[in-house]
């Protein structure tokens, strides 16, 4: 039998066709997680922690994968958003593109790291820079982006530009023309 060790090493590093379920099966954003900052052990932003399960497939559609989730995080630096969820193993999956009948539950948070993206890559970019790419980006959602898919997110938004030095930088912008809120 392998350790724990061991599974957390052959955890596969992605996941596509994924949801979340809390203890009772029930669809749940995995933004009810504690977002981890930084590599530091202590993680706890004072949410309370919820037992979070996350299903999806690995190996390109070849396994499924069933793994409690204790974490999250998201990484502006690449040229599109990373999100990721630490499993209780404490290993770090990437997430790919939900099942389909799960991006209503996860929309507003992702629309809200994909904002956090965009000023960060583009901190003079207007307001209406901003709404057309969130519009394309999520395109194929019923309902268009808008200020309000962000309100539920303000503490992140807040507690992600003190900490993005490039994010800061923009926050004047931000505070003066409006632009997302």
């Amino acid at each position: 039998m392998a350790s724990s060790d061991d599974e957390a090493d052959t955890l596969p590093e992605s996941v596509s066709t994924y949801h979340f379920a809390d203890d009772k099966d029930e669809p749940i954003s995995f933004s009810l997680l504690p977002i981890r900052w930084s590599e530091s052990r202590n993680f706890d932003d004072g949410k309370k922690i919820h037992m979070i399960f996350l299903k999806g497939s690995v190996d390109n559609g070849l396994r499924t994968i069933y793994k409690q989730v204790i974490a999250w995080k998201f990484d502006l630096s690449n040229t599109t958003p990373q999100i990721s969820v630490l499993t209780k193993e404490k290993c770090w999956m990437e997430l790919g593109k939900p099942r389909k009948s799960y991006e209503i539950i996860i929309r507003t948070v992702l629309i809200t790291v994909h904002c956090l993206h965009f000023a960060r890559r583009n901190p003079e970019a207007s307001g209406k820079s901003v709404w057309d790419y969130l519009s394309k980006t999520f395109s194929l959602y019923e309902h268009r982006p808008s200020q309000n898919d962000l309100v539920d997110h303000l503490d992140l938004i807040g507690e992600a530009v003190r900490r993005e030095n490039s994010l800061a930088k923009c926050k004047d912008d931000l505070d003066n023309s409006k632009p997302f809120l």
